[in-house]
């Protein structure tokens, strides 16, 4: 008989990409991976861990973690996400645990969409993709970044209000919000 594998299943969306109770992402990345169990009878489901609204370039993620502790604590010993930004778009930090503790405890970490299973990965092609990957999903947060911080620049040039609120003493222009989607501020 194989080797059985408990597994947490890992979901996290950012808050730039949705802002539903629980984004439909979410609940598309829910049913790829419980699609793909359904063909793999020696994996076990223990828990689905969600981070909706959470960032993958920091890993102090309330679901990210509870899941650690138990691959520390030996109650799960497989990982199965998406695709590897699903589970961090830090390449230093995806790193450490794909290729260094993972291993070292055991575990097995798929991401379905990439079709990356470390069980079966072999060679040289095997071990440079987990990387490359990371590191083009780091990369990744720091082109969108620059973009970001451009675009508030240009519309702050151009005399348009950035913040979420107005601060006291103005509103926003509400003929202004509904032409262009930008906001001034007016007394």
């Amino acid at each position: 008989m194989s080797e059985q594998y408990i597994a947490d299943i890992y979901l996290r969306l950012s808050k730039q990409d949705g802002d539903n109770l629980e984004s439909d992402s979410i609940a598309n990345q829910r049913a790829l991976i419980l699609d793909f169990m359904k063909s793999h009878p020696e994996i076990r489901l223990h828990k689905i861990r969600i981070d909706d609204g959470r960032s993958g370039v920091d890993f102090n993620r309330p679901a990210f973690i509870e899941m650690i502790e138990d691959v520390k604590a030996g109650v799960v010993n497989c990982i199965i996400c998406k695709d590897f930004s699903r589970f961090g778009r830090n390449y230093i930090e995806s790193g450490k645990y794909i290729q260094v503790l993972f291993p070292r405890s055991g575990v097995r970490f798929i991401a379905v969409s990439e079709n990356y299973d470390s069980l079966t990965v072999q060679g040289y092609m095997g071990n440079i993709i987990v990387p490359f990957k990371n590191m083009v999903n780091d990369a990744y947060c720091a082109d969108i970044s620059v973009k970001v911080r451009s675009h508030l620049e240009i519309k702050r040039k151009k005399g348009d209000f950035v913040g979420s609120f107005a601060v006291y003493g103005y509103t926003k222009d509400p003929k202004r919000q509904e032409q262009t989607h930008h906001r001034r501020l007016r007394r």
